[in-house]
């Protein structure tokens, strides 16, 4: 069915949920939604959309894997369906102003490097599992302070946040739908972006612009 409707990318399948990021001809993305809906699994799932021009992807990739995300959590009490409050951009941008709020990017060192939101903690890391523990450790003073969190398209946040609240944090915010839905919230209902410089991404272009 996918491939009479173009649809090329990289599909991650676990027990824990899919993560996908796929590509395909605008004209067919009515036939294409039309068609996840007919699944009662996949008719409220979030879905964020970015228009590009060129190919991101060349052909279409689905893998079994044991994590979406490699976390090394081993905790059998760590419930990852415990997540933090999603914020959309124009709450996200409010929040922001808030003197008491700590802003993480919870993506590798070479991703925030061409852009990230202001003030943001930049933890430099390798892999996001090493990257759960860092995080928690520096901010251990701040767990009765509001956390913000982002990442590429929000799958790594529904983690941390979960994360973080398991070890104690009370007051924890991510970006609902990460950097993709907030770029294309902010030119849609013209808000002004906090996030400085490209968004990167898993594919052939490697970044999006955003300011």
């Amino acid at each position: 069915a996918w491939f009479a409707m173009g649809v090329l990318g990289r599909i991650y399948i676990a027990k824990e949920g899919i993560n996908a990021q796929l590509a395909l001809p605008s004209k067919n993305l009515e036939i294409f939604n039309n068609y996840l809906d007919t699944f009662s699994m996949f008719k409220k799932m979030r879905r964020n959309f970015a228009v590009e021009d060129g190919k991101s992807f060349f052909k279409l990739k689905i893998q079994i894997r044991d994590n979406i995300v490699a976390d090394g959590i081993e905790d059998p009490d760590f419930d990852a369906t415990n997540c933090g409050v999603h914020l959309d951009a124009k709450h996200w941008n409010e929040l922001m102003n808030n003197p008491d709020v700590t802003v993480v990017d919870f993506r590798n060192h070479y991703e925030s490097e061409v852009g990230h939101f202001q003030d943001a903690v930049l933890p430099d890391v390798d892999t996001f599992r090493e990257q759960l523990p860092k995080v928690a450790e520096e901010l251990k003073d701040k767990k009765d302070k509001p956390v913000m969190m982002y990442c590429t398209g929000g799958i790594r946040c529904e983690k941390a946040s979960a994360y973080l609240k398991h070890n104690g944090f009370e007051d924890v915010y991510q970006l609902e739908g990460g950097i993709i839905k907030y770029a294309r919230d902010c030119k849609e209902q013209e808000i002004e972006p906090k996030y400085i410089g490209k968004n990167f991404v898993f594919d052939e272009r490697l970044s999006e612009k955003i300011t």
